[in-house]
Formats: C-alpha cells, sequence, structure tokens
C-alpha cells in the first residue's frame, strides 16, 4: 500500500530542518576552523568548550537532516535541536540576571529563543493532532496457535 503524500506542513518541517542543518553544519565548520573564539568581542574560550560547541553543532545538525528525510515518521528527532537551544536561553539568561556582562551571553539569549520556539513551532505544526503513544512494555502477545483436528477416514 502506498504510502500517503507528504503533507504541506511536513514539507515546511523538511525545509525548515534542510535550511538549519546547512547553518548547524557552518556553525560547526567555523567554531573549528577559528577555535577559542566563539564571539568576537569576548576573551578566546577554553578549548574544552571550543571542541564541545562543536561537537553541539553537529549533532543539531544531525538531528536536523534526520527529520527532513522523512519528516511523517521522525519529526520526533527534532526535539533534541529545540531543547539544546531552549537549554542555552535558559543558561544565558540565567548567567545574564547574575550580573554577567557578554556580548556572547546576550547574542544566545537574542538568537537562542527565537530559534528554540519556532523549532517547536515547526514540530507542533508538522502533525497537528497528532500524540505520541507510549512506549511498549514489551513484545506484542502472541495468540495461541489454533488447534488443527486431524480426521482419519476410511475410504
Amino acid at each position: 500500500m502506498p504510502q500517503p503524500e507528504v503533507t504541506p506542513q511536513e514539507r515546511r518541517l523538511a525545509a525548515f530542518c534542510r535550511a538549519f542543518a546547512v547553518l548547524y553544519f557552518a556553525g560547526a565548520f567555523w567554531l573549528a576552523a577559528f577555535p577559542g573564539r566563539i564571539a568576537p568581542l569576548d576573551p578566546p574560550a577554553p578549548p574544552l568548550w571550543n571542541v564541545l560547541a562543536v561537537g553541539l553543532m553537529a549533532a543539531l545538525a544531525t538531528a536536523c537532516l534526520v527529520t527532513a528525510a522523512r519528516p511523517r515518521e521522525r519529526r520526533h528527532a527534532v526535539l533534541p535541536v529545540a531543547v539544546a537551544q531552549l537549554a542555552s536561553v535558559a543558561l544565558a539568561a540565567a548567567h545574564l540576571i547574575a550580573g554577567g556582562r557578554s556580548p556572547a551571553l546576550t547574542a544566545v539569549l537574542a538568537i537562542g529563543l527565537p530559534l528554540g520556539a519556532v523549532t517547536l513551532a515547526m514540530y507542533r505544526a508538522a502533525a497537528p493532532g497528532v500524540r505520541s503513544a507510549p512506549a511498549r512494555e514489551g513484545p506484542p502477545a502472541a495468540e495461541p496457535p489454533s488447534k488443527i483436528q486431524l480426521k482419519v477416514s476410511k475410504s
């Protein structure tokens, strides 16, 4: 049986994910090519943070590509992208509230909040009314085999 055609919302999610995969891979490349300089106005970051940032950007790009390939079946793969954005926004806001004055943190907040919100909105719009099914606790119950009655006939 052929699969139903992809809906406009699913096509929009796939296009969104393809575009942001390119942006996240570009960000990973930028951070790898210019280690230690996450933002031009901040002091150089320690190598560990740069390595983690490159890995995070590559993982986000990969999650976007997985979703873009089959948006109907794999739309849940974009959730880590939204969670990563919103977690970084929450931490940036906490540091700014605590008194840290950093242009990089301000940029994370200004860019990450709308990006995380748009990612969640695209995810939800891709399948309106669809809810995830709870995880199964084990293999599906097998039906007992039907009994076969053998008859002996005289010829």
